[in-house]
């Protein structure tokens, strides 16, 4: 079994033994800088060990599949006064507060750092279309991550999605 660790901001974790539920708090700085997911094995003072996953995202991500499109408006040429927009499906894979992750069936003429008009609607009760602007994060293949350009404080529709 494998125990989720929330990584505070102080790069320490409060570790709880899935057996005698002896909690300890560990500094973690040393594993904050890898990039790719970390699996750490714990041992309790009790003996147990078991398998930890340390995640360090500091928003909540809920795993999707919805069906969308993206819009995106490169600048041709430098007076910007001569532009042409490209289209595409995307198909949302996760979603936070703070951005989302797509897949898209083919190259992207985009790349990190340009900014897409995104819609695509969420799998609840009224199907509620979600239209935002966003900036590319990062980009591995035919995978991108996205972030809001405006903060997602006062998007009801958006909060109550995620934590249901």
């Amino acid at each position: 079994m494998t125990v989720k660790i929330y990584v505070n901001d102080d790069n320490t974790a409060t570790f709880e033994c899935p057996k005698c539920h002896k909690i300890g708090i560990k500094d973690l700085t040393k594993y904050i800088q890898r990039k790719n997911a970390t699996r750490l094995k714990a041992r309790c003072a009790c003996g147990h060990s078991y398998e930890v996953f340390l995640e360090k995202r500091k928003k909540f991500r809920k795993q999707t599949d919805l069906l969308g499109s993206y819009k995106y408006n490169p600048n041709i040429s430098t007076d910007n006064s001569n532009t042409q927009d490209h289209m595409g499906s995307m198909t949302v894979k996760d979603i936070s507060f703070s951005g989302i992750r797509i897949k898209l069936p083919m190259a992207p003429r985009f790349k990190v750092g340009d900014m897409l008009d995104i819609e695509f609607r969420l799998d609840d009760a009224n199907r509620s279309q979600i239209k935002k602007k966003v900036i590319v994060k990062n980009m591995e293949g035919f995978c991108a991550g996205l972030a809001y350009t405006s903060p997602q404080n006062h998007d009801n529709v958006l909060g109550f999605y995620l934590f249901n």
